[in-house]
């Protein structure tokens, strides 16, 4: 996905505004973790399960990648616009999000390698305390910031799709953490502390 990027706001777009490289780089820095790093230092229960979830979001990853690095490679903002509310606010939601997201991603890797055993575990700490996903939310906040500080209908299309994504993720890991765990902490719940 990142030579996706590269290709429609280099080759595509016509605006070379501040902004628009530092929201090229917030999108990059997102998928270079995600796209790269993340599937090689992830503990998977098959090797399979990485090329598994790249392949099964590879097309609308596509059309999601090109209707926003289109916007971001086009759009004309001003330069104030780093001290609007939206640039601000979208900033901070999407830096929470990622810092959220890698945190939980590195617990659940850490949870892999208990004693060299394959076996599952309950997360504990930070947002786990009061979601099993703590993870997709993340994600799911660092999306809503870049809705935000892009103030776009593609970047809100995009969000959306991940909240269609990760809803339905995160209730049927919440469901099966119930289900495999006795013990498992009935305040929490699935992907939005306290509701949901």
């Amino acid at each position: 996905m990142l030579w996706l990027m590269y290709f429609v706001f280099f080759l595509y777009g016509s605006v070379r505004g501040p902004l628009n490289f530092v929201f090229l780089a917030m999108f990059l820095i997102h998928y270079l973790h995600r796209g790269i790093i993340h599937p090689l230092t992830m503990r998977y229960s098959s090797a399979t399960v990485s090329l598994g979830i790249t392949l099964g979001g590879f097309f609308p990853n596509c059309i999601y990648h090109f209707i926003n690095a289109d916007f971001i490679s086009n759009a004309i903002f001003d330069v104030d616009y780093f001290y609007d509310p939206r640039f601000i606010l979208g900033s901070l939601l999407f830096i929470v999000g990622y810092i959220t997201n890698r945190w939980a991603d590195l617990k659940l890797r850490g949870l892999r390698n208990v004693q060299g055993t394959a076996g599952y575990y309950i997360p504990y700490g930070g947002m786990f305390e009061v979601v099993s996903c703590p993870n997709y939310l993340g994600e799911l906040v660092q999306w809503v910031g870049w809705t935000l500080v892009t103030w776009s209908l593609a970047g809100l299309v995009w969000t959306m799709f991940c909240a269609a994504t990760f809803i339905p993720r995160s209730y049927h890991n919440h469901r099966w953490y119930k289900q495999q765990f006795e013990l498992y902490p009935l305040n929490r719940k699935a992907l939005i502390p306290f509701i949901f």
